[in-house]
């Protein structure tokens, strides 16, 4: 009996020790983390220049390394990526009948690249919270449906159009203007747009991924608080 009641002792000794041993380890982690981000922000170009540019060289180093691995690990998609690329340029600068083509697929390429563009800004906002389909899109498809009732036709010659609106000479029957009719007319732009507005919401996604998967604890506010309500709804649910 006399044993037993050591035995127990000893181990309710010991799971003490390790509670203790634990409590200690986590308050010195924080501790460290605590001394980490305060360190971190005082690593700024106007306040120590030298080691935040000795920073910058190593991660850009790091960088540069990682990428280098990873294309020779893919090389084989590299040199696709090369070679049609090469084949694209030639096609681009050498004359011949082709050239009709490939000059209407560059106004369409940037024009797309337009759209898209405008959509980037409207998801990125540029901190101004710029909306451009109430600055673009929209009287792009205001004036798009205007002219198609005005003129009663969406054959609207290109050039000028979307420069310019101008009707078409061919006499179109009264009535033939729907709304699938001017959706159609529309319906590259708004595609485009609506995929910028996706890529521009690509970035901080993949930002806060990352610092998610890695572990690491942002010094932004605004990302605390929000751990601090899912750690809140967890325990209510």
């Amino acid at each position: 009996m006399a044993e037993n009641g050591t035995d127990c002792d000893q181990r309710r000794i010991g799971m003490i020790k390790e509670q203790h041993n634990g409590n200690f380890t986590d308050s010195s982690l924080s501790e460290r983390k605590r001394r980490d981000r305060e360190e971190r922000l005082h690593i700024v170009l106007w306040r120590q220049p030298l080691v935040t540019l000795q920073y910058f060289f190593l991660e850009t180093l790091i960088n540069l390394k990682e990428w280098t691995i990873k294309l020779w690990h893919r090389r084989s998609i590299l040199v696709s990526f090369l070679l049609t690329l090469a084949v694209l340029t030639a096609t681009y600068y050498i004359e011949g009948t082709h050239q009709q083509y490939v000059r209407y697929m560059e106004k369409k390429f940037f024009w797309c690249a337009y759209w898209v563009g405008l959509g980037i800004l409207s998801s990125v906002g540029l901190g101004t919270g710029l909306h451009t389909f109430l600055l673009y899109l929209g009287p792009h498809i205001a004036s798009v449906t205007l002219a198609a009732y005005e003129c009663n036709s969406v054959n609207f010659p290109e050039p000028p159009y979307p420069d310019q609106i101008i009707c078409p000479d061919e006499e179109a029957t009264e009535g033939s203007i729907s709304l699938w009719a001017i959706i159609s007319k529309v319906r590259l732009e708004a595609c485009m747009w609506g995929a910028g507005t996706a890529i521009g919401e690509l970035p901080p996604y993949f930002m806060a991924r990352a610092a998610r998967l890695s572990g690491a604890e942002p010094d932004d506010e605004e990302y605390q608080e929000f751990e601090e309500m899912l750690e809140h709804a967890e325990t209510a649910q």
